[in-house]
């Protein structure tokens, strides 16, 4: 599992660290937020685990969904 503090590669080859430990995340896109508009929040959006990174290169931050399967934690790796 990931950690806060957690060094992760994504598949592009950036290194991110990890800045929070893992949470629940409500993930909405366009028809969820269309969904909400017509007042069927409630159905609106899936449910995953997240975890919030910082990109070693850039400094910017974003949230790192589970599902994806586009990273992978390299701490074990690293001796």
């Amino acid at each position: 599992m990931i950690k806060n503090g957690d060094l992760i590669q994504m598949n592009n080859g950036k290194l991110v660290t990890a800045i929070s430990e893992i949470y629940t995340h409500r993930f909405m896109d366009a028809e969820d937020h269309e969904m909400v508009a017509h007042g069927m929040g409630e159905y609106a959006g899936s449910y995953g685990s997240a975890v919030d990174v910082v990109c070693m290169e850039t400094g910017r931050r974003r949230r790192l969904r589970f599902s994806d399967r586009n990273f992978k934690v390299i701490n074990d790796q690293v001796a």
